[in-house]
């Protein structure tokens, strides 16, 4: 893949297609520092609610805790949506976005199922998995104004296609042509994404969280797997899915546990290595 994001050929598709709302106005970028960082920077001039800034490259892309975000120019999807307090789930807000990224992972695990054979699944708390390799990540973060949500920010870094990862990644992650077995255009991607993601943040939005907690569990790439948790505090157990506010139920000495953050791996048979591709 090498032709650059035709962003006239999304508009037609997004206005044919009459979805998703968002992406108006979209802004495209041949490189970028972050898009998250250009979203909230645009929040604080007034930019509206669904806005979608999208790159071909970030020279500072970020995942979850600080980590670099790798990703090859022209080869992925790598956007940020703008939301507004009245398009934020109350739920979320100001802290508990665990709930909205789960929301937003599988809105993004279910645009890309159709392009790929093998099951896709969402890990807690940011990734689209086929397997144990990395297809895609979340990164949700807010800004505040006093005490009051001002904005959400929901980051999205998705492989598309092929590309080289440094060696000790090579394992980890994998790409949406390689899944499909043929090269897609980012085009239509883009926007059945969207759709999707934007569907079961609607759903949030009305705190219709039941639908989507029964999605997370016929897709949850954990559930009922060995882990271990690194973070905030350190634990090994068994992962029961998550509550109500996307936390992560680990049973450990037969106590559950509600995680809220931190590094999870699965502790069998091969541990999946935390590394710098958004983790």
């Amino acid at each position: 893949m090498s032709e650059a994001f035709d962003v006239a050929r999304f508009a037609e598709l997004r206005r044919t297609a009459g979805a998703p709302t968002w992406a108006e106005p979209l802004h495209y970028s041949a490189e970028t520092g972050s898009t998250n960082d250009d979203a909230l920077a645009a929040a604080r001039q007034g930019a509206p609610s669904g806005s979608v800034f999208l790159t071909e490259h970030q020279t500072q892309g970020r995942g979850r805790r600080g980590r670099r975000w790798l990703a090859a120019s022209g080869q992925s999807l790598l956007f940020s949506v703008l939301l507004r307090p009245s398009g934020i789930p109350h739920a979320a807000a100001p802290a508990g976005t665990g709930a909205l990224t789960l929301a937003v992972g599988l809105g993004v695990r279910a645009a890309l199922a159709g392009h790929s054979m093998p099951p896709l699944s969402v890990k807690w708390p940011n990734d689209v998995l086929s397997g144990r390799r990395k297809l895609a990540g979340i990164l949700c973060e807010s800004q505040l104004r006093g005490a009051r949500v001002d904005a959400i920010v929901l980051g999205v870094g998705i492989n598309v296609g092929r590309q080289a990862f440094p060696p000790e990644l090579s394992g980890d992650v994998t790409c949406l042509e390689e899944l499909a077995g043929h090269t897609l255009a980012r085009e239509p991607l883009l926007a059945c994404v969207l759709t999707q993601i934007e569907r079961r943040v609607a759903d949030a939005e009305r705190a219709d969280w039941a639908e989507l907690l029964e999605e997370f569990r016929q897709h949850d790439a954990l559930r009922d797997q060995p882990v271990y948790v690194s973070g905030t505090r350190e634990m090994s157990g068994v992962a029961r899915g998550v509550d109500s506010e996307g936390r992560l139920l680990v049973e450990t000495d037969g106590v559950v546990v509600a995680v809220h953050s931190g590094t999870v791996r699965l502790a069998s048979p091969a541990p999946v290595r935390p590394n710098g591709w958004g983790s």
